[in-house]
Formats: structure tokens, C-alpha cells, sequence
């Protein structure tokens, strides 16, 4: 892999996905940098979440018919999202269940991480 150089703007970035626990967009990302360094570009951003997403320092959350949404927390874990507003949450699920099921048919489940999609409280309230 290519290494990169050190960069103040791309460590901004980073930070910001990893401290906003909301999953952001990257306009949101852009918004939030711009208020520690008002010289930041959209551009800047975009390379950045490309870049830290390719490195595996963050996570790209697709979201059908939405902005990506950018995750701090690397570690396995799953994810819903709402299919209407495009929000992302992260939820926990037992695996040991799931796991055992599995080893019964010779399968060793070593990791699992699933996307949900549904309608969340505030969509379902709306309606």
C-alpha cells in the first residue's frame, strides 16, 4: 500500500468521524472541520473519508438513494438504517445463537456484521 504523509486536515477529519457518534455525512463532516479550520474544502473532505475509509481507520456506511454516511468505530459491529431519513444507528446483536446454529452445519462463524434497513421512531411517528 501507499504510504501517505502526515496531515493536519486528514487527522481534523478523522477526529471529527470518530468523536460524532451520529454516523455524519460528509457535508456534515465539511460543516463540523469548517469550525476548527475555516480553510478546509469539500474536496479536502471527500479525499480524506476516501483515504481514511480505504486505510480501514473509518467506515463508509452506504445508504441507497442517501449521502454515505462515515463511522469511527472499526470494531465488528452492525448497523440499522432508516430507509426514509437515511439515519444510521448502531444496535447490538447476540451472535452466540447464531454461531451455535451454524457450527451444527461444520460452519465456524468467526465474524458477522449486518445492516438492518427499516423505518426509525421519528419516520414511524410522522406516518
Amino acid at each position: 500500500m501507499k504510504t501517505t504523509r502526515f496531515s493536519k486536515q486528514r487527522e481534523l477529519v478523522l477526529k471529527t468521524v470518530q468523536t460524532h457518534l451520529v454516523h455524519p455525512t460528509a457535508q456534515e463532516i465539511y460543516g463540523l472541520t469548517r469550525e476548527v479550520d475555516p480553510t478546509i474544502s469539500m474536496g479536502t473532505v471527500y479525499r480524506n473519508l476516501n483515504l481514511l475509509a480505504e486505510q480501514g481507520k473509518i467506515l463508509r456506511i452506504k445508504v441507497p438513494g442517501g449521502a454515505d454516511r462515515y463511522d469511527g468505530t472499526i470494531r465488528p459491529h452492525n448497523h440499522a438504517v432508516c430507509t426514509r431519513c437515511g439515519m444510521v444507528m448502531d444496535y447490538d446483536f447476540n451472535f452466540e445463537a447464531l454461531s451455535e446454529q451454524l457450527a451444527t452445519s461444520g460452519f465456524k462463524c468467526e465474524e458477522l456484521n449486518m445492516t438492518v434497513r427499516g423505518t426509525c421512531k421519528e419516520c414511524l411517528s410522522k406516518a
